[in-house]
């Protein structure tokens, strides 16, 4: 966190009729003893709920977990939503169940990391560390 006076802060999500919680409950359980500020919207988000809680709530990142199959469609509305309410510049983040294959979709519409099932709650972290050492400080 250096050069910031507050902590990062995360949104995390679940779009859709997904309802499975244990891996978003892992990474925010991970995120708050790296000491990052962690605001979960629940279940059956739609990306408009999202988008909207996101500028809300003035986080830096938006975390979705997904494991219904409805990413394809989903992150990249969420990605457009941000988008066009002026809040593209928030790291967008995915996990979970994702098909190699659909990447390259995402990443193209705005995901800037895929964290995919298994992945070490410690990778997380360091990545959203070093993503946050190069933005710039914050006289909040």
């Amino acid at each position: 966190m250096a050069g910031h006076t507050r902590p990062l802060r995360i949104l995390l999500a679940k779009l859709g009729m997904d309802t499975h919680t244990v891996g978003v409950t892992v990474i925010a359980h991970a995120l708050r003893e790296a000491g990052m500020e962690v605001i979960f919207t629940g279940l059956k988000q739609t990306p408009a709920m999202v988008a909207a809680a996101a500028i809300q709530e003035d986080v830096d990142v938006v975390g979705i977990s997904t494991l219904s199959a409805g990413h394809t469609r989903s992150l990249p509305q969420l990605a457009q939503l941000l988008r066009e309410a002026g809040a593209g510049d928030k790291l967008l983040l995915a996990g979970g169940v994702i098909p190699e294959e659909d990447r390259p979709l995402l990443e193209q519409a705005g995901v800037d990391r895929i964290f995919t099932m298994g992945s070490d709650t410690r990778e997380i972290v360091d990545y959203l560390n070093q993503w946050w050492s190069r933005q710039p400080g914050s006289p909040d």
